[in-house]
């Protein structure tokens, strides 16, 4: 039978405060043991917001002094690898934010260490939840589209006054590695390589920064800001398929705006986050039928059929209207079911899909320095 998991907490932000600790709180076998984090206001929050009592300053004397099973990783992006390889050498399991960490280098170390020691590890692709992504994946891989040649994504985050943002990390390389495309595009790059079940061959790429400077949101100063505020992709996908990826801050007034379009021998589909229980979808007949249709398509102006997500997608929580499951729900479940079976432990996003993901950003800065076609594997 399953047993309790003790959790730590390393990073105390919004992610944790909003996304983890109520994903763990689904769970009775899952007790937040302690939290980590380098702000007192952030210690504070989780003890008045959640009632943790064991709080530390340094993520190292919760390691070492906790009896801890699985850790979550909430930092900036820089604390991802030493944090990583902190809990690997103390034999924890893990589940990271996203990017899995700065560099590909750094990313690599991470999954090499953690599969060697038998850890078990998820990466935050959160996406890979929304029931309509679900749906799109689907689809592809039942062959509906035929074989596959196009496909273009989009995540673009965008409110008003931009440039008058006071800077935060995400605004610095050492700490964020990168900037919109890593940040917003690491989620497209993930789900994209999910749908179509390969890996990128090359890429070509350009970053650009519009707001060069910020004033610094804890110190007051000018700071310079050196990470990407927009970065686009051309892309060659496994299986000859042809792509284009664009991640960024700059659509003004959209929020956040996620869109993907996927293009085959026999039909096509389009993706739209702000609709995440329906798809707009050109299908054969045959496939078209086991769906939905919530409107007709074939006409000149409305060539695509709209679909209906089965609920098999929706991942609806029983007895919380309107909640749903997350892909960290689903790390436990797969966690527990490992525990309570003894077969091996599987799932995906882990640390071997982040790699994947951080080795095309790896090539996109490459790419972009040397205004060229980089190959991939690196």
């Amino acid at each position: 039978m399953s047993r309790t998991i003790r959790v730590g907490i390393v990073g105390g932000g919004g992610i944790a405060r909003h996304y983890h600790l109520p994903s763990y709180a689904r769970f009775k076998e899952v007790q937040i043991v302690a939290a980590a984090d380098v702000s007192q206001a952030a210690l504070q929050a989780l003890k008045e917001d959640h009632g943790l009592e064991s709080l530390y300053e340094d993520y190292r004397e919760m390691l070492d002094r906790e009896e801890l099973d699985l850790i979550s990783v909430c930092t900036s992006n820089d604390m991802h690898h030493p944090v990583v390889m902190a809990a690997i050498e103390r034999g924890l399991h893990i589940y990271c934010e996203k990017p899995l960490a700065l560099t590909h280098a750094e990313a690599q170390e991470m999954t090499e260490a953690a599969e060697a020691a038998g850890i078990r590890t998820g990466v935050n692709f959160s996406h890979r939840r929304t029931p309509a992504s679900r749906l799109a994946q689907e689809i592809i891989a039942s062959g509906a589209l035929g074989a596959i040649h196009y496909a273009s994504a989009i995540y673009a985050a965008g409110g008003i006054a931009y440039g008058q943002r006071p800077g935060t990390w995400r605004n610095v390389r050492e700490k964020a590695g990168f900037g919109g495309l890593g940040d917003m595009g690491s989620h497209v790059l993930d789900m994209m390589m999910w749908w179509l079940d390969c890996g990128v061959e090359a890429v070509a790429a350009e970053l650009g920064t519009i707001v060069p400077r910020r004033i610094d949101g804890d110190s007051g100063e000018t700071m310079q800001v050196t990470t990407e505020d927009q970065g686009t992709l051309l892309l060659r996908y496994g299986n000859a398929i042809m792509g284009v990826l664009y991640g960024g801050y700059v659509f003004t007034g959209r929020g956040y705006d996620q869109r993907a379009e996927i293009y085959g021998r026999d039909g096509g589909l389009m993706y739209d986050q702000q609709r995440p229980y329906e798809l707009s979808v050109y299908l054969p007949k045959e496939h078209l039928q086991r769906y939905h249709v919530l409107r007709e398509g074939g006409a000149r102006d409305t060539p695509y059929t709209r679909i209906l997500v089965p609920e098999r997608h929706l991942g609806l929580i029983p007895g919380d209207p309107g909640a749903r499951r997350t892909v960290l729900m689903d790390f436990i479940d797969a966690y527990l079911r490992a525990d309570d079976t003894g077969e091996p432990f599987t799932f995906s996003p882990g640390f071997r899909e982040g790699l994947a993901v951080q080795e095309v950003l790896e090539a996109t800065r490459r790419a972009t320095l040397a205004h060229s076609w980089i190959s991939l594997p690196l």
